[in-house]
């Protein structure tokens, strides 16, 4: 049924007709808005009038609006887009203003096609920080960053970026021909020790005319690092830090060449250069330096497979070859083991596989004899490292080690055999004709080895800290703990008395040694300091002021820069006498402020003693943290030592005993941005 319209009104249709204009939306919007209550009931148009709308005067109605009526506001959707539009245009203006500022000030930079992409694409979130930022925020708008990097890029390019390094020179000295026939005359004491170069092979290759301007990096390396050696075995203990410039220069030689290395390393030649350097570093206190090259040489040696054993598919292509393979890895891997003992760095070496150790060098002659015998003993020196490193060894294998270690010290020849039994001493010192220094250099590795078994023994017994599992036909603890500390005591000695025989006439070989008496030095002041009654601690003590007397004679007689391990042992002799003392002594007062000053001096003796023989993993450890710069675990112990007798620790991180002569930094072989530069 059609709705019923009023006859006293005309129609919302007639309305709009009868108009004097159009009926615009707005209009028609206020009247749907502004609708009475009856009008809103009945489903009527109305035109809002007030107080009474048209439809209900002509009904005769009473009209009535809503108490709140739904008033609509003007529209913002179109300020927002006006507001984002004046936005967009200002920031427009200003890259407009920024892309005509770096045209004009870079014009060789070419507009690459790919900008209106990026542009594209970081667009985007440009919007989103304008939508949630004020209007001030872009005041402060710069030139985007991906368009600084395509600049930058299109730079690089341009400047040719890819261009091949160039080898740096850090040396303005060059080596010429009287440094090469320097070279040649010392090659066999700069390889008296550890023999990593087939001589005759060398010598016929530094005999080549072109020897000098070979641009071969491994060669200029190991010629560079050898020369430099060299210079250190021909100069006087007395100016030896004057003549160590003019070596060093040769090191910085050889160390330029380190880069190219270790990017195109790959042969037998990559691997002696660095090699070389790491033997010539070893004469230095930066024992940190050394460790690093000593690792570099060996991974360069395994990265280019020469320490595998070949087969008969690949031959080595000569016997010198095969010959440079087997010295290189034994050199390396006895130097990797002497730092494992030493230090307690992880060895670099892991243990030998079948199938991949090379076989000694079959050269005879009495310096391969003893080169041999050291590879043998580093291969122990590998298992001592191993067992020793365990917070809990086990009695048998320590044990192990000390029967591997008597084994091997009877297969020496007698005339250069280890002797460190008081007997054996005894018949030895008539025989003070210096030795070798690879035959030196032997007994006291082989002193230190079977020092630190017996030292680990000893204290682990002491501690109750190894379970007690032992076969019944072995002695019992503490026969045990007597015999190892006998042990100590004697290799101890043996390791001081051994320095009557050293070679002397090179500071860089006597300096290298001298680590070995400094911890058999370490190790009587320990055992004097704890019983200073027994028996043979005159003995020891004696033996401790000889070496006082010892580097005191080199510092006099021969000009070696000494006086501060000199200094040090010599505080080390005090303390151990005032202990010595105070044992012996029959009366004192009670009040310890009037004991004599040697006496209470001689109390400093316990306080070592407990640091030396509870908290000290070995006294070859302290004797690297007072030579060196290579943290261990007995560097604190080392630090509190030198705190109770006074001596000052140096903030370049070397020890209290380094010399200045022996630090690389003295001859500018450091980096200014260095902090110990």
């Amino acid at each position: 049924m059609s709705r019923r319209q009023s006859p006293a009104g005309p129609s919302g249709a007639e309305m709009a007709n009868n108009s004097p204009g159009p009926l615009s939306k707005r209009t028609l919007g206020q009247r749907v808005s502004k609708a009475c209550t009856r009008c809103r009931a009945g489903k009527m148009r109305c035109d809002g009038q007030s107080p009474t709308c048209s439809a209900c005067s002509d009904r005769g109605h009473v009209c009535a609006y809503p108490a709140t009526q739904k008033i609509r506001g003007p529209g913002k959707s179109k300020q927002r887009i006006e507001a984002l539009e004046a936005r967009l245009a200002k920031v427009e203006s200003k890259f407009r203003q920024e892309s005509t500022k770096d045209s004009s000030s870079d014009d060789i930079v070419p507009r690459s096609p790919e900008e209106p992409q990026l542009v594209a694409h970081a667009s985007p979130p440009l919007i989103d920080h304008i939508d949630a930022g004020p209007l001030s925020v872009l005041s402060g708008v710069a030139l985007p960053f991906y368009r600084q990097i395509s600049q930058r890029f299109t730079v690089w390019q341009g400047e040719d970026c890819t261009k091949r390094l160039q080898r740096t020179a850090l040396s303005p000295l060059t080596a010429e021909a009287s440094e090469v026939r320097l070279a040649e005359q010392c090659l066999d004491e700069v390889c008296a020790e550890l023999p990593f170069l087939h001589t005759p092979w060398f010598v016929d290759q530094i005999k080549d005319p072109n020897a000098v301007n070979k641009p071969d990096a491994g060669w200029q390396g190991v010629m560079n690092a050898i020369i430099a050696s060299a210079v250190h075995f021909k100069t006087l203990n007395s100016s030896f830090r004057e003549v160590a410039v003019y070596s060093w220069c040769f090191f910085r030689n050889a160390y330029a060449v380190l880069p190219e290395l270790i990017i195109h390393g790959d042969d037998l030649g990559a691997a002696q250069a660095v090699m070389a350097m790491a033997l010539f570093m070893r004469q230095s206190a930066d024992t940190r330096t050394t460790s690093r090259l000593l690792s570099m040489a060996v991974h360069i040696q395994q990265s280019a497979g020469l320490h595998v054993i070949m087969t008969a598919a690949y031959r080595i292509p000569s016997p010198d070859e095969g010959e440079n393979r087997s010295r290189l890895f034994w050199t390396t891997f006895v130097l990797d083991m002497e730092m494992t003992v030493n230090t307690g760095l992880p060895p670099v070496h892991h243990h030998a596989e079948q199938g991949v150790t090379p076989d000694l060098p079959i050269e005879l002659g009495r310096r391969n004899m003893v080169f041999r015998l050291r590879a043998e003993l580093a291969g122990i020196q590998q298992r001592i490292g191993t067992v020793v490193q365990l917070n809990t060894p086990k009695l048998a294998d320590l044990f192990a080690l000390e029967s591997e270690l008597e084994a091997w010290c009877l297969r020496v020849p007698l005339e250069f055999r280890p002797r460190w039994f008081s007997d054996q001493l005894e018949s030895a010192s008539s025989n003070e004709s210096p030795m070798d220094v690879s035959v030196a250099m032997l007994h006291l590795v082989y002193y230190n080895s079977l020092s630190l078994v017996s030292w680990v023994s000893v204290r682990d017994i002491t501690a109750e800290m190894l379970p007690v599992e032992l076969p019944r036909d072995i002695d019992s603890i503490n026969q045990r703990t007597s015999r190892h500390k006998s042990v100590s005591r004697a290799v101890a000695r043996a390791a001081i008395r051994s320095m009557s025989r050293f070679p002397t006439q090179s500071f860089t070989e006597l300096w290298r040694a001298l680590c070995y008496p400094l911890a058999a030095s370490i190790a009587l002041l320990a055992v004097i300091c704890k019983e200073p009654t027994h028996a043979e601690a005159q003995g020891d003590l004696s033996l401790l002021s000889w070496f006082v007397g010892f580097l005191n004679r080199m510092v006099r007689d021969e000009g070696c820069d000494l006086e501060r391990m000199r200094d040090g042992m010599s505080k080390f002799e005090k303390v151990a006498a005032d202990a010595v003392g105070v044992a012996l002594a029959s009366a004192m007062p009670v009040n310890p402020a009037l004991w004599p000053l040697s006496i209470a001096s001689g109390h400093t003796g316990n306080t070592i003693a407990t640091l030396l023989t509870c908290s000290c993993y070995h006294p070859m450890y302290i004797a690297q943290a007072l030579m060196g710069n290579t943290p261990n675990r007995d560097t604190e112990v080392a630090k509190q030592l030198a705190e109770i007798l006074g001596l000052s620790w140096s903030d370049t991180g070397y020890g209290p005993f380094v010399p200045d002569c022996v630090i690389p930094a003295t001859y500018g072989f450091t980096y200014s941005s260095s902090k110990l530069g």
